[in-house]
Order: structure tokens, then C-alpha cells, then sequence
């Protein structure tokens, strides 16, 4: 293969679409970090949407956009600032490399701006009217096919028979299905609806046997599984931002109103501070976090004040206690509903929530207000379990919280400070100091109470949840040179009450430092070291109840991409993993290799790797981020003994029609079934395909 490809180098040519290509590794690693910390496969889209919008539509550094550039963490505050007096000293910018002459550049800040910005003399933006945007608007419709090939034990029985395992048969076939449709006039209108039906899911409902639906009652299935649609206007007079339908809200720093996703910790180690969107449309197919009603932000001058209402059943944990009460023992965010288990804990509580955010902005100092009240329509009464006494409990949430930024020379502070109204509290305080052009810090302290109650909540944090977690993060960014760029954090922290496998108060930390080298235009690397120890469980055959010992993950990965051209591209990586907890050692090891070619004579681009693993257990599994169709997102796990290998082909076919389709295999060495349970494979290896078509008009 590799043979081939160097033969036809010489036909090649440069094409542009899938999903996060364009990025760099500084998103794809990040996006690596999300996914060890959940274990669980999500969708990206709403995190990751904005790059690959602004991949397709750059933004420019000439224009009063660049201060989008500091939202996607692309520029830091001082760095935007450099910007912007370099253009006012010298003029407007008409070559992107003249930005390696700004103080607080390098070669790695132009390697990651490129794929998103443009340069020359800004456009004069016309007024708005609804018939120029609708005339000038995006339109794109995404259709997506996905499958497993090997046949799992969940499609094995008749669903006829599912009422006999209620959880152990797939009630629907295994292809996954998805429909996306999205108009987008820039910042002033955007219209949209995603659809999606998961492997396993119903296709039709009417086709169900009469037993089944008798179990089912109201929880019977209905096609499609998933539909979410929204319509935005922004930018009209006073009213800044309007949206009906389904949507994110984010503001201060995640402590009381986040409903989106988040970035953790990672290799950008100074920028932990959150630049919220305030309203944002929804276009994920994460089934159950996001808001679905109205909301409308008004502003004029420095003051601007968020007002929503939202009204959206989600999925629990559904029983019914010794008192013959309806209770859920907790939220579910898996959005599966293949089986009549998962069916009759479809959507079996509403969350009500409705409240506002006020601003206001002066100059250098930006502060806020928010208040809130969350309600279900369904107590919430988890499991009886010690570490689970300080969590959220009951029927009803009030939240409220004061955010700030202030900006003095060198110095950006920010910081919130929450609490449930008479209860407790949880606060984040941050300074991003800049003592030169090439040296950042990062210095943030946080304390979340155990009894802080709060549901949409995603601040900088260890754990899962916004309460119990006390911390000290350190983290800074050095330009060695103009090829050369450090990073590395240091954080410490605290659970001051039990948690998950935790029966005693615990302690943490974790350390990373990484350096990168932009060698040329063509050749980049870069060596990391992650290190990460907390507390947990050990039961020996001497004791009578657990004892808390150090578990300690350590990762070792070098990576280098190498383009000769536009035309062809190689990454290679190789990681090792250590793993330690008391007696109990594991070990792990990935290598992998991409070829990204891009053919001169037809719009074909074909993106292959293959990937060698082999580790000791789950424990030191290791993620390796994989291209994929537009909109999709593959991190998978790599654990045990195996390989890897995956094509992906992109064909554009004309302007207004692509076509995608990939087939990834993976093989293991060392056992002759995969998974467990309904999901469980009868082979030593699992085959994914799927196909896209995207028309865009």
C-alpha cells in the first residue's frame, strides 16, 4: 500500500472536508483527553462545530472577527493584543506568515492558525435583511449509514422473544442512521434539524410483536429515536441573540449555567479559562443534555440580560420505592433505547428550568450574574450508598453565581463564585499572567463543596461532577525559539468527601510536560509525559474493609507529521503507558501510522492507518483519535493484544456534492470474543463501515 502511494505521489493533489483534519494536533489531543475521562463515546460536534466552521469559512485578522480567535483559544490575551497594535502600527495584514514577525508568535502559533484564518482588506458587512441571508445562506444536508458487520448476541434472538430477556435483546436492527440538515447566513441566522437512530434502535415500531408492546405500555419506540431542531437570529437591534428550540447556554466558567461540553486538562496548559457563548444552538446528537424552549439575550451599550425557559424529558433510572412512589435513582446520558430495559427508561422525567444571566462590560472588566431554578417532574433519590449522600437528591435546584474578568497590563483575572441560595457554595478563581512575550502562567485555585447541587454545570475540574473537589493548578507555556514551544502543568488536588470506590476523604495529582518542534512548514513532532496519581479502594486478603492506596497512570508518546508537500501527508506515533496500583501492574504500548494522500487528477483524498497495540488490560488502555466522515467522531480505546486498520475515503464530486465512506477492523490476539453481553462479538475481530453524502446548496 504504502509502495503504491509514493508511486503515485507525483498525481496528487491537495482536497479539504473531514472531520477535524484541518485542526492540528492541539484539538485532537484535547478531544483524546475528553474521551479517557468519560469511557464513554460522545459526540464532539458542539465542541468541535465552531473549527470546523471556521476551517470552511476563515476568519480575518484584518477585521473585528479576530477577537473570535481568543473564544476558540487559538490567541491568548496578549497575543490578540499584539495583533492588534502590530495592525495598527504597521497596517493591515496581506500575507498570514507576516504573523511570525508579531511579538508572542512562533512557528507552532501560524501552524495552528492557518487552517482558519484569511488575510487582506476586510468586507463591508451590509445590513441584515432576512431575503439577502436566505439568498446568500449555507444550506447543507448530511446523510449518514453506519454498521457493525459481526453479528452481536443482542440481534441473535427473535425481538419477539425480547419480553423473556428484557435487557439482553437489540429490538431493532443493527445499522445506525442519521439525518442532518443546517443553514447558516454568518452570525445572523442559522436554521437546522439532526436525526439519528442508534445501532440496535427501532426502525419500525409498527412491526413489533404484540408482547413486546404490551411490556412497553407508553414506552413504546417511535421513529426517528432522536430529533432536535432549532431556529437563531442574532445580531438584530437590541435583540443580540433569540432561539427556539433546542440549545447549550454557557456562562462564567462553568460553575452554575454550562450545559455543553468542555475541554479538561491538556497540553494547552494555559488556557483554562472559558470564553462562553452565552446562547448557542444545539447540534449534537447528545440525547440528553441540552435545553428545549426559548431563549432571547437583549442588550444595549455595556448591559446585556439572558432570559430562558426550557421544557425537555430525558432519560432515568425509572422504579417505584415501597411507598408506590415514582422515583428515578439516576440520570441517564448513554442515549441508548435498544432494548425494553433501556425503552422503559426513555425519557421518564422532565427537567423544567428557567432563569437569566445579566452582564455587564466596561472596558477591561467584564462581570455577570446568573440565577436559575431546575426542576423535575420526578424525584431524584439515588441508591443508598455513604458517598452518595452529598449528591443531588430530590426535586428541585436553585443556583446562582457572580463571574468576573478583569484585565490590568500583563495580568487577565477571572473567576465565579457559586451557590445553591441557603445551601453551599463552589468558586474558581484564575490569573493568566504573561511576564513577556514568551513565558505564560496559569495559576487557578478551586473549591466545590460536597453539597453543591447543581445539573448543568462543566467547570476546569478532576472528577465528573461539579462539587466535592478541592484543587491547585499551575500550568505555563514557553516560546523557546521560533521552532521550539514547552508546556507543562502541575495540579493538586482534594476530594474532601467519599466518592466512587473512594471510602475515605483523598488526595491528587497530576503532571504533564510536553515540547513541540515546528522543524519546517513540512515537519513537526512533539514528545510528551503525562503523569497522573489518586487514591483508590485496595482490598487485601488480610483486611476486613478497603484501605486507600496510590493508583498511578503514567503515558509516554512522541508523534511527528511529515508533509512533503500539500499533496501528501504521514503521521506516525508512538505511546507507552504504565499503569500501578499496589500489587497490580500493567503496561501498554500503540503504534500507529497515517498516510493521507490527495490524488491531482480526480477530488479524491484516501486517509489510511494501520495501528499495532498491545497492553495489558483495560487499565492501560490508551486513545488514539481517527479522521472520519464530517460531523463524526471516533476515539476508540486501544486494549489487549491486536491491530488496527482503517481507509477512509473522501470523493467531491463537483461543488455541491461529497461522498464519504469508511471501513476500520479491529483485530486482537489474545481472545476470541469481544465486549460482553448483549453487545458481545462471537470473533477476534469487529468491523465497522460507514457512508455520508453531503449536498450543499
Amino acid at each position: 500500500m504504502l509502495v503504491f502511494i509514493l508511486l503515485a505521489y507525483h498525481f496528487l493533489q491537495a482536497q479539504n472536508g473531514d472531520t477535524l483534519r484541518h485542526t492540528q494536533d492541539f484539538l485532537t489531543n484535547r478531544l483524546e483527553d475528553l474521551a479517557r475521562s468519560s469511557d464513554r463515546q460522545q459526540d464532539y460536534s458542539d465542541l468541535a462545530g465552531d473549527y470546523l466552521y471556521y476551517a470552511r469559512h476563515p476568519i480575518n485578522i484584518n477585521s473585528d472577527e479576530v477577537e473570535k480567535l481568543l473564544k476558540l483559544n487559538l490567541l491568548n490575551e496578549m497575543q490578540l493584543t499584539a495583533l492588534k497594535n502590530y495592525i495598527h502600527q504597521y497596517g493591515l495584514i496581506y500575507s498570514v506568515f507576516e504573523l511570525r514577525y508579531i511579538s508572542g508568535f512562533n512557528a507552532g502559533t501560524l501552524q495552528r492558525l492557518l487552517p482558519f484564518i484569511t488575510v487582506g482588506k476586510p468586507k463591508a458587512t451590509a445590513p441584515f435583511s432576512f431575503k439577502r441571508a436566505l439568498r446568500y445562506a449555507d444550506n447543507q444536508v448530511l446523510a449518514r449509514y453506519g454498521q457493525i458487520l459481526e453479528k452481536a448476541q443482542g440481534y441473535k434472538m427473535s425481538p419477539d422473544s425480547a419480553y423473556l430477556k428484557p435487557g439482553s435483546v437489540f429490538l431493532g436492527p443493527p445499522q445506525s442512521l442519521y439525518l442532518r440538515y443546517g443553514l447558516r447566513a454568518d452570525d445572523h441566522l442559522r436554521f437546522g434539524f439532526t436525526t439519528e437512530k442508534d445501532a440496535g434502535e427501532v426502525l419500525f415500531p409498527s412491526r413489533l410483536g404484540d408482547s413486546v408492546k404490551t411490556v412497553l405500555g407508553s414506552q413504546k419506540p417511535r421513529f426517528p429515536d432522536f430529533f432536535s431542531a432549532y431556529a437563531y437570529l442574532a445580531n438584530l437591534g437590541i435583540v443580540k441573540k433569540v432561539i427556539l428550540g433546542d440549545y447549550h447556554l454557557e456562562f462564567g466558567q462553568g460553575l452554575c449555567l454550562w450545559s455543553g461540553l468542555t475541554f479538561g486538562k491538556s497540553a494547552e496548559a494555559t488556557d483554562i479559562n472559558y470564553y462562553g457563548s452565552g446562547i448557542r444552538p444545539n447540534t449534537s446528537v447528545n440525547e440528553n443534555r441540552f435545553f428545549r424552549g426559548i431563549a432571547v439575550t437583549l442588550g444595549k451599550n455595556n448591559l446585556a440580560v439572558t432570559l430562558f425557559y426550557s421544557h425537555n424529558k430525558v432519560d432515568g433510572s425509572f422504579f417505584i420505592n415501597p411507598d408506590s412512589r415514582q422515583e428515578i435513582s439516576g440520570l441517564l446520558e448513554t442515549g441508548n433505547h435498544r432494548t425494553i430495559s433501556e425503552l422503559q427508561n426513555k425519557h421518564r422525567v422532565a427537567i423544567t428550568a428557567f432563569g437569566g444571566h445579566l452582564a455587564y462590560v466596561r472596558g477591561i472588566w467584564r462581570t455577570g450574574v446568573t440565577f436559575y431554578q431546575t426542576r423535575l417532574s420526578l424525584p431524584l433519590e439515588p441508591a443508598a450508598k455513604l458517598y452518595k449522600i452529598a449528591g443531588l437528591r430530590g426535586k428541585q435546584w436553585n443556583n446562582a453565581s457572580v463571574n468576573s474578568s478583569l484585565r490590568l497590563n500583563r495580568l487577565f483575572f477571572f473567576g465565579e463564585l457559586a451557590a445553591n441560595p441557603g445551601g453551599s457554595f463552589a468558586g474558581m478563581a484564575g490569573l493568566n499572567a504573561y511576564p513577556s512575550d514568551r513565558l505564560w502562567l496559569t495559576l487557578a485555585y478551586r473549591n466545590f463543596s460536597p453539597g453543591y447541587k447543581v445539573l448543568y454545570a462543566s467547570p476546569f475540574m478532576e472528577s465528573g461532577r461539579a462539587n466535592n473537589e478541592q484543587g491547585l493548578y499551575f500550568g505555563t507555556k514557553i516560546l523557546l525559539s521560533g521552532k521550539f514551544t514547552f508546556s507543562a502543568y502541575a495540579d493538586f488536588f482534594k476530594f474532601p468527601w467519599l466518592k466512587y470506590h473512594i471510602n475515605a476523604p483523598s488526595f491528587g495529582k497530576a503532571f504533564l510536560a510536553q515540547l513541540d518542534m515546528v522543524a519546517t512548514a513540512q515537519l513537526s513532532m512533539y514528545f510528551r509525559v503525562r503523569y497522573t496519581q489518586k487514591e483508590e479502594n485496595y482490598l487485601t486478603a488480610e483486611s476486613y474493609s478497603p484501605i486507600l492506596v496510590n493508583k498511578s497512570l503514567s503515558d509516554f508518546r512522541f508523534a511527528l507529521t511529515y508533509s512533503p508537500d500539500a499533496q501528501l501527508t504521514l503521521k506516525s506515533r508512538l505511546e507507552f503507558v504504565r499503569y500501578a496500583k499496589k500489587e497490580d501492574y500493567e503496561q501498554g504500548f500503540l503504534a500507529f501510522q497515517d498516510v493521507i494522500v490527495h490524488f491531482i487528477q480526480i477530488p479524491l483524498t484516501l486517509n489510511f492507518r494501520y495501528a499495532l497495540f498491545d497492553t495489558d488490560g483495560w487499565n492501560s488502555r490508551i486513545y488514539a483519535y481517527e479522521s472520519d466522515v464530517l460531523y463524526a467522531f471516533t476515539i476508540p480505546p486501544y486494549y489487549d493484544k491486536g491491530q488496527r486498520a482503517y481507509l477512509l475515503i473522501h470523493y467531491k464530486l463537483r461543488k455541491h456534492f461529497e461522498l464519504w465512506m469508511k471501513m476500520a477492523r479491529t483485530w486482537f490476539f489474545n481472545k476470541d470474543h469481544i465486549s460482553s453481553g448483549p453487545e458481545m462479538l462471537d470473533s477476534n475481530h469487529k468491523t465497522s463501515i460507514r457512508v455520508q453524502v453531503q449536498i450543499k446548496f
